[in-house]
């Protein structure tokens, strides 16, 4: 018996020590498929919230503490599948954080890319978390250009709608430098390329006028003071912006605060809607 037990750890021997070279040292491990997710906060009425993955741990610290009109930054890698999520209210009190304001599954392909937006108010139970699916591979602009595309979180818009971009100084609609066509509400537009604003001049940031699909006239106007900085360290690249070339950037449409509200609080404009900029991806080094 003793004999039949260690021939029968031989071959189970031989077969791990075939993971390891003539010195033995084991190989690095293959990298595990992923999805590629990120999370925006577009909700007028919650104020800052918390998105958690609650089927496994995952290693998402910026998902955490998002506020009105924030997201958790760059595409993040996790785990593939049926994936159970909650969002909870930021807070201290215990009690409070704990209130589920979404309880939902969601699923992810590996290999893919998502944008999920918490819409909507929460007054009302009108609010719901938003799974886009969105393109694989980032642009790269041309040489001197931004790449920029819009998502349309404004619940206050039901229509789809036309997003004119123009300098800073100028009316967008009459000068537009470009033009993302046709977005519905909930969903991303393609990207267009933009010229890299120039930086120390009247016209150093863009603005973004929203109007009616096929309307000329605003429904609102908006001019995000994200430029775009240089590093503060040698070894740091720079930030995204209008005004760095090669960066890939996503207007985000939302709406008014709701007076009031947590998120009128955290806001800092509370009673318009508002164009904010998100990059989508570093720049290197």
């Amino acid at each position: 018996m003793r004999y039949k037990f260690i021939a029968a750890l031989v071959p189970a021997v031989l077969a791990a020590g075939a993971c390891k070279d003539e010195s033995g040292v084991t190989g690095p491990k293959p990298i595990p498929p992923a999805a590629l997710v990120r999370f925006v906060n577009a909700v007028v009425d919650t104020g800052i919230v918390d998105f958690r993955f609650i089927d496994r741990v995952e290693n998402l610290p910026t998902f955490q503490g998002v506020r009105f009109r924030g997201s958790s930054g760059v595409y993040q890698r996790v785990t593939p599948g049926n994936r159970a999520v909650r969002i909870f209210p930021y807070s201290n009190d215990v009690t409070l954080a704990s209130q589920r304001l979404i309880d939902t599954t969601i699923t992810l392909a590996a290999n893919e890319r998502y944008t999920l937006v918490y819409w909507g108010q929460a007054r009302g139970n009108a609010d719901r978390l938003v799974v886009i699916q969105d393109m694989a591979t980032l642009p790269t602009p041309p040489a001197g250009n931004t790449a920029v595309r819009a998502l349309h979180a404004d619940p206050t818009v039901a229509t789809n709608v036309d997003v004119y971009i123009g300098k800073s100084n100028t009316d967008p609609i009459a000068n537009t430098v470009a033009k993302l066509s046709n977005v519905a509400p909930r969903t991303l537009s393609p990207y267009v390329n933009v010229p890299v604003a120039r930086s120390g001049q009247s016209d150093s940031l863009y603005t973004f006028a929203v109007t009616a699909a096929g309307a000329t006239t605003a429904i609102y106007t908006s001019t995000p003071n994200v430029p775009g900085a240089p590093p503060a360290v040698p070894t740091a690249g720079p930030q995204p912006g209008v005004q760095i070339a090669g960066s890939v950037l996503t207007a985000v449409l939302t709406g008014p605060a709701t007076a009031g509200s947590p998120a009128a609080s955290s806001a800092n404009v509370a009673t318009s809607s508002r164009v904010v900029l998100l990059a989508d991806k570093a720049l290197n080094p």
